[in-house]
């Protein structure tokens, strides 16, 4: 197999008020020939009006920025397109970080990480996956619930009793930051039956990534995540 078989060309748009850091991540991304960066813009509307007219298949978002920022950018985006949200953050932005995820990003890259480890988590996020760690994904969870006083309960309830209860089991174990390999191990069932589940699970909540599942799993009172 070709790395071009391996990995169908992914296009990217890179999000970010600093010329430096666009620029640092076109330099990366560029290292792969397998993904395509098809633009750049600084702000969040712009970022919008770019994914509208050329639908890129992963979005690099920064999460703080002058005037429309990442949270707000991406909810817009992942509502209106098929692209994935990869935000980009650093150490001192936890609690937008947290609003990144809930808004529909499907995970968080640091912007100082290996050269392999970004474009990994590129191909990742444009395959569907989540790019967060099992133990993050209890601790993101656990942070936005806490700052929501129980809002949104009824809603999420009545969300959850649309699965069914294999697929309830899977969200709890989501929402427990549990890998689908430990899922499946709990539940006696393969990874990929896991993750078939998970995909229900998805659309059948109308998420896009694993925290968005906690999110709800801990609004409807099935948790708490342990952390």
């Amino acid at each position: 197999m070709t790395p071009a078989e391996a990995h169908p060309v992914v296009r990217v748009l890179v999000v970010d008020d600093e010329p430096l850091v666009r620029s640092g991540f076109r330099f990366v991304l560029g290292i792969d020939a397998s993904i395509d960066v098809i633009g750049e813009t600084s702000d969040g509307e712009a970022a919008i009006e770019f994914v509208r007219a050329h639908r890129p298949d992963v979005v690099l978002m920064d999460v703080r920025m002058p005037g429309m920022g990442g949270p707000a950018a991406t909810s817009v985006i992942v509502s209106q397109s098929t692209a994935r949200v990869l935000a980009m953050t650093s150490i001192d932005s936890e609690n937008q970080l947290v609003q990144m995820l809930v808004a529909g990003a499907s995970g968080y890259l640091l912007k100082d990480e290996a050269p392999d480890r970004i474009i990994d988590a590129v191909h990742r996020t444009a395959q569907g996956d989540t790019v967060v760690s099992g133990r993050s994904t209890a601790q993101l969870v656990r942070r936005a619930i806490e700052s929501e006083d129980g809002a949104g309960r009824l809603v999420a309830k009545e969300r959850v009793t649309a699965l069914t209860g294999r697929e309830r089991d899977v969200a709890e174990g989501v929402a427990r930051g549990e890998t689908n390999h430990e899922i499946g191990v709990a539940l006696h069932i393969s990874a990929g039956t896991v993750k078939a589940h998970l995909e229900q699970v998805f659309a059948k909540l109308g998420v896009r990534n694993r925290v968005q599942v906690g999110v709800i799993v801990e609004r409807a009172g099935y948790g708490p995540a342990e952390v």
